[in-house]
């Protein structure tokens, strides 16, 4: 079985892994675009040579001027772009530096806080053992239990409430005569109609026994809304309640463990939360970045576009053409050697290209999976499944599963399902008597501090206390009384 905290280091050094191969390859097309570069200029001296052998002084010198200039700036613009794919490459460092320290640094909280959180579990029972015998502890641990009931109890007579006012209220608002008269205020400070308006509204009154009705009806509305602020009062009792009987646990622990465990267990897992949205900061940076530096050593950038266009423009035109079947008309050797060379030259360009080509797919294939696999991890981190309680079943998800992934065999989608469908929370040893239901554990043990994280014992829903009569009576009848 896995822990969680040794999954997501596979995770993350994959990740490294396939980050080394791009930035290999990057190295090696940009490489390769240089040298493709590299050989056009060659052809530009081969043409240069060329035409110096065959043309006259004037046609040579015109067509030899043209390949110079060409060759000048492409050089100039080739210069530059070195410079900037070096200060981008240092730039991609400088980051992925910082992110592997943010890694390095998170693994070492985990694995502290993983430390921290062995030593409370193996602490558990024999804080149960103690808070056993703590008559204080025993009787806020009643007090605890008995405002949970009432939460309960409160709660479950608000949601019958609630259900009533669906059930009853309906024929009150299925009558048409009955609302007009209620939306108007009819019998309240509220109504303000007068005149002829208010003599018939009476004698539709009297005809339905309104004032009988109204009564019932306003009793049904409001009801439900007091009985759930009720409900809400007690349930803010009870985790007051249970986050004082929180107290008393991790106190006990800290008195067992010589130290607050659960104290240092919250704090590293702060820290870890704080470096963990450090890590999603940076990450879109470094991905602009690596998109930015493929494109360099694809030569998709304007500085190598430029310099591949002045280069490729001079050796367009029919003059190199009527050139090169000129001297291949020839039987001079000197020449034939010159063109030789040319088709040479054409054949280290071919074979470059494609070269390129087939590094730029795996550039795009390793990139593709790579990021695959940092949403996987960022899964990891926000689903916390990398906490002390975090276990998984199947142990392919960092020998087997985790190649499948990284050939590409399998998407991060199927791989993030396997992993949700293997994962466990395992449960502290103790829990008998203290940290009741969790309440008072630090997170990644199962549990939170405080009324906003820690949980009850029993929650809140069952139980409950009668009300009395119902409300019913007048002319208009609901059915049922209430």
């Amino acid at each position: 079985m896995l822990n969680g905290r040794e999954t997501l280091a596979s995770l993350d050094q994959a990740m490294s892994d396939l980050r080394r191969e791009e930035t290999e390859l990057d190295t090696r097309i940009e490489r390769s675009t240089r040298s493709l570069a590299d050989l056009r200029s060659r052809q530009n001296d081969g043409y240069r040579e060329l035409a110096r052998f065959r043309l006259d002084n004037d046609a040579a010198s015109g067509l030899t001027s043209r390949l110079d200039d060409a060759a000048r700036e492409a050089k100039r613009l080739m210069d530059k772009r070195s410079e900037d794919f070096r200060t981008l490459s240092e730039e991609l460092r400088t980051k992925e530096t910082a992110l592997a320290d943010l890694r390095k640094n998170r693994d070492a909280l985990a694995g502290n806080r993983e430390q921290l959180a062995s030593r409370m579990d193996s602490l558990m029972e024999e804080v149960d053992s103690l808070l056993e015998a703590d008559e204080s502890y025993l009787t806020q641990s009643r007090k605890a239990e008995a405002a949970a009931q009432t939460a309960d109890a409160a709660r479950a007579k608000a949601q019958r409430a609630l259900a009533d006012r669906e059930e009853k209220g309906k024929a009150y608002q299925d009558d048409i005569l009955f609302i007009y008269l209620w939306k108007r205020g009819f019998g309240t400070p509220e109504y303000a109609s007068t005149g002829l308006i208010r003599s018939l509204d009476r004698w539709v009154a009297r005809l339905i026994g309104f004032e009988g009705a109204r009564a019932n009806y306003a009793m049904l509305t409001r009801i439900p809304e007091k009985l759930a602020a009720h409900a809400d009062r007690c349930e803010v009792l009870a985790a007051q309640e249970q986050d004082v009987l929180a107290a008393m646990s991790r106190k006990k622990m800290a008195e067992t463990a010589g130290e607050d465990l659960a104290g240092k267990i919250e704090d590293a897992t702060a820290e870890i939360s704080a470096l963990d949205q450090k890590i999603e900061d940076l990450e879109p940076s470094i991905t602009t970045l690596t998109n930015a530096l493929h494109a360099f050593s694809n030569g998709e950038d304007d500085g190598f576009r430029k310099a591949e266009e002045q280069l490729s423009g001079s050796l367009r035109g029919d003059d190199l053409q009527d050139l090169w079947r000129d001297a291949l008309a020839t039987p001079s050797p000197e020449d034939e050697k010159i063109v030789r060379k040319l088709e040479d030259l054409a054949d280290q360009i071919e074979a470059v290209e494609r070269d390129i080509r087939q590094d730029r797919e795996l550039q795009r294939d390793i990139a593709a999976r790579r990021a695959e696999l940092a949403s996987v991890a960022q899964n990891f981190r926000r689903n916390g499944y990398d906490n002390w309680d975090s276990t998984f079943s199947d142990n392919s998800l960092t020998t087997v599963l985790l190649g499948e992934l990284l050939k590409g065999a399998i998407t991060g989608a199927e791989y993030w399902t396997r992993a949700q469908r293997s994962h466990k929370r395992r449960k502290p040893k103790g829990t008998r008597i203290g940290f009741p239901g969790g309440s008072g554990l630090p997170r990644g043990m199962g549990g939170g501090f405080g009324g906003s994280s820690g949980g009850s014992s029993g929650g809140f829903g069952g139980g409950g206390f009668k009300t009395g009569g119902g409300f019913g009576g007048g002319g208009f009848k609901t059915g049922d009384t209430f």
